[in-house]
């Protein structure tokens, strides 16, 4: 069987990952789970901490700016504030020492914006790979209530969105195809996508929101884009979706880098936006919150199917985890 590039699909995690987990311990709260962004544990004085833990794998650059921003938005969508990163750098055998001061530097402008210290790590030239990977992991303080679960979605709740879709792709693609798209694409629109990094954070929109109990659920939607984390929430919740195309913000800039390249922007990574399931009720206060947030759809009774509803009005049915638009185009870039 060959395995596709990307997470792991959710069948595998549940017949070999899940079911091995070392000891249950009572202080884990929140443990590994589908569509969850990280775990939330008790410590013996009674405070919460939510951890996260994310590579950066898809991307040839602003590799230490987007694994913390990466991690630190897992932490906060679970109602947690990040406080302590960590890293693992592997780096090739050919790497120049000046790419390890460019990501050590990324790491420490991104910690230092977020209020964030690094406490550990490990570096290594490690053989077998062609480009630096970091493995980051993040830890915050519980900030919220309690602990916010992708879990807790419930039929009914509206499906909200802050900012655009495929931030976290259009950087990359900016970046890393820049030069098929270059005969594609106008150098205008390539230099403001190359500037979408500056954009991959959601904490603060997702700590004032947990800070103000305003939502049932939240998540960072990377791997599978905008629709593939509403999937995510949906299936973590035992509900299904409905989702329209032409409701969901997409920046120019993505929308004519995903045209250029025959790319579907819902698909497309999307660490930068926040989605979120909210009564309807709470609407309007959370748009008070967070001004420009966007209706997308609505969580529903898991028999009534995943719908995603095209621009002409025709719908699609997905029956199963999200592709990203990202590997595809990697898989294919590597085909020839």
């Amino acid at each position: 069987m060959r395995l596709r590039l990307g997470k792991l699909e959710r069948r595998l995690l549940e017949e070999i990952i899940f079911k091995r987990l070392g000891k249950k311990r009572r202080d884990i709260l929140v443990g590994p789970r589908f569509g969850e962004d990280g775990s939330v544990v008790k410590t013996w004085s009674g405070d919460m901490v939510v951890a996260a833990m994310d590579p950066i794998t898809g991307s040839g650059s602003m590799l230490g700016w987007l694994a913390v921003n990466v991690n630190a938005n897992d932490v906060a969508v679970m109602g947690g504030e990040p406080r302590w990163f960590s890293a693992t750098l592997l780096i090739p055998e050919d790497a120049e020492i000046k790419k390890i001061k460019e990501i050590a530097s990324e790491i420490h402008s991104a910690a230092k914006k977020l209020g964030v210290g690094v406490i550990t790590g490990h570096s290594e030239i490690t053989p077998g790979i062609t480009s630096p990977i970091i493995v980051g992991h993040m830890l915050g303080k519980l900030v919220s209530r309690k602990p916010i679960r992708s879990s807790d979605a419930r039929a009914g709740d509206l499906i909200v969105m802050a900012k655009t879709a495929g931030i976290e792709g259009t950087a990359i693609l900016s970046t890393d195809f820049a030069e098929i798209l270059r005969d594609r694409v106008p150098a205008r629109v390539l230099e403001r996508g190359w500037r979408f990094y500056r954009r991959i954070s959601v904490v603060k929109y997702a700590l004032k929101l947990a800070k103000r109990d305003a939502c049932r659920s939240m998540h960072d939607p990377t791997e599978g884009g905008v629709l593939g984390g509403v999937y995510e929430v949906a299936e973590a919740s035992k509900l299904s979706f409905i989702l329209y195309e032409d409701r969901v913000p997409v920046a120019a800039e993505t929308k004519i880098i995903c045209d250029a390249l025959n790319c579907d922007p819902l698909r497309l990574i999307a660490s930068g936006a926040l989605i979120a399931s909210i009564p309807e009720e709470n609407l309007r206060s959370v748009r008070r919150i967070i001004p420009g947030l966007r209706v997308i759809g609505r969580f529903r009774r898991r028999r009534m199917g995943n719908v995603l509803v095209r621009r002409d009005g025709s719908e699609e049915r997905i029956r199963g985890g999200v592709r990203d638009e990202l590997w595809r185009l990697i898989e294919e870039l590597k085909s020839g």
